[in-house]
C-alpha cells in the first residue's frame, strides 16, 4: 500500500511530471532522433522515481508501525 504522507505525495507528483514530460515532449517516443531519446530518458526517470519512492516510503511506514 502506498502511504499518504506529504513526502510520498510529493514523490508521486515528481514521478508524474517526468512521465508526462516523456510522453508530451515534441517528437514521439517511436520517432528517431534526439527528441525521442530525451523523451525516453524522461519516461525512464519518472518510472524509476516512482519505484524508488514506493520502496522508500513503504520502508518508512514499516518503521513507524513498529
Amino acid at each position: 500500500m502506498i502511504p499518504k504522507s506529504k513526502e510520498s505525495i510529493r514523490d508521486m507528483l515528481i514521478a508524474g511530471a517526468f512521465i508526462a514530460m516523456g510522453a508530451l515532449l515534441p517528437g514521439s517516443l517511436l520517432d528517431k532522433g534526439f527528441e525521442a531519446h530525451i523523451g525516453g530518458i524522461a519516461m525512464g526517470l519518472g518510472i524509476g522515481w516512482l519505484i524508488k519512492s514506493i520502496i522508500d516510503n513503504s520502508k518508512g511506514e514499516k518503521k513507524h508501525e513498529s
